[in-house]
């Protein structure tokens, strides 16, 4: 038996140099692998940049859904009110038919109001309804372009796990798209 303190010098040697070719091989093999997947880290920030443009796409989706309730809130009950008002006004013009002295004066001067009132009202209610219909506007284009970003981020998740760059041009295209819609529904409405 031998003893392993007993090594001869070639032997160390050779171990030595069959461990550092083993490790020169697993580092070429590391940096190929690196360099034939490196791209896979530009899909990994690509999908970070939609993921932020899609959530800004839905805050502003939501701001501008609530501006339209909001307002169309506001619309019927300027139109309700106006209503009201002209319901006293016509009863006020039947009572007017039967007065006479300072109660036909009162009820002309009461008539003449109602009529400013509803004139203002109605102003106030078709302001409403162009400010819900100008913030409706935006909820398609900004619907579509949620949905576009994130059908591309789901393609560009399956393109890092199979590795095919085909999978990331359609990922990018479908983003562009996405973001041309965002900035559409955004501003361009």
């Amino acid at each position: 038996m031998t003893d392993p303190l007993n090594v001869s010098p070639t032997t160390e040697q050779e171990d030595v140099r069959a461990l550092i070719t083993v490790l020169h091989q697993d580092r070429q093999v590391a940096q190929e692998k690196a360099r034939r997947e490196g791209w896979t880290q530009y899909v990994s920030l690509m999908i970070v940049g939609l993921a932020v443009a899609t959530a800004i796409g839905s805050l502003k989706s939501a701001g501008f859904g609530s501006k339209v309730m909001l307002n169309q809130s506001e619309a019927s009950d300027t139109w309700s009110f106006y209503q009201a008002k002209s319901i006293k006004q016509r009863l006020t013009e039947m009572e007017a038919r039967g007065a006479v002295g300072a109660d036909a004066a009162r009820a002309a001067t009461d008539i003449a109001r109602y009529k400013d009132e509803e004139k203002e009202l109605q102003a106030k209610a078709w302001a409403f309804e162009q400010a819900r219909d100008a913030a409706s506007r935006h909820g398609a284009p900004l619907g579509f372009a949620i949905a576009s970003l994130q059908i591309s981020i789901a393609l560009a998740s399956v393109c890092l796990i199979t590795k095919r760059k085909l999978l990331w041009g359609a990922a990018g295209l479908l983003g562009i798209v996405g973001l041309v819609y965002l900035i559409w529904g955004l501003y361009g409405v």
